[in-house]
């Protein structure tokens, strides 16, 4: 009796696994995906109106993309769109309901991100057509997930990208368990014609994609009011 007893205890607790090999793991549930521009300023400015260097204080502006209250006090995970700088995590410290492009359109949510001290941030030069005071863009998850990272574009293909989506058209592509398959899809585009890239048209719209059980889920669209 006491050797059945250990053999069933044994059977019960034992599972094989193939040397080499691990079970895929879901990518961390999101309840926003933003977007929003770095802005610096200083004591500084020249003859129109910009700030110039040396950069006094950094902050993220023109967020959009929240349709559903934050908590303030929580983080989001920040992904400059700039080659050479890193995530960070930044605390939420206001909120504010607004309204869409009429009073009867969509409600979002207005958020303000503490400051960035960031060494690197009152360094690195703007993106190409940028301007020093707006250097470059970000893209801001919500909640935080300190794994998240931007894809470059050489990593992606038409397969690993939402149905009917140009790669010319991807503004950021994210990973957010290191995978080698973005979890998460930005576009900007031609209004007029989807399959062309934002910087050759006057009216641009976008949209978001999040992977949800493997399948692309469309998050969030805009266009101009």
């Amino acid at each position: 009796m006491k050797i059945q007893v250990c053999l069933l205890v044994m059977l019960v607790t034992y599972t094989p696994c193939s040397a080499g090999t691990t079970a895929p793991v879901d990518a961390p549930e999101i309840q926003s995906v933003a977007v929003g521009e770095v802005w610096r300023k200083s004591e500084h400015r020249n003859n129109v109106g910009n700030f110039l260097p040396p950069w006094k204080e950094i902050s993220i502006t023109n967020i959009f993309g929240f349709k559903q209250k934050p908590m303030i006090g929580t983080k989001v995970t920040v992904i400059p769109l700039a080659e050479g700088v890193h995530p960070l995590e930044l605390r939420i410290v206001k909120t504010n309901l607004k309204s869409g492009c009429t009073e009867r359109g969509p409600k979002w949510w207005s958020v303000e991100l503490e400051p960035i001290t960031r060494e690197e941030f009152f360094t690195v030069p703007p993106n190409r057509n940028r301007g020093n005071e707006f250097p470059f863009s970000v893209a801001i998850i919500y909640p935080s997930v300190t794994s998240a990272q931007l894809q470059a574009k050489s990593q992606l293909s038409r397969e690993n990208l939402p149905k009917g989506i140009s790669l010319n058209t991807v503004t950021a592509a994210i990973t957010l368990m290191n995978s080698e398959n973005p979890d998460v899809v930005i576009t900007e585009y031609c209004c007029a014609e989807p399959n062309k890239s934002e910087e050759a048209c006057d009216y641009t719209c976008s949209k978001t994609f999040i992977k949800v059980d493997r399948t692309w889920k469309l998050v969030d669209s805009s266009t101009p009011c």
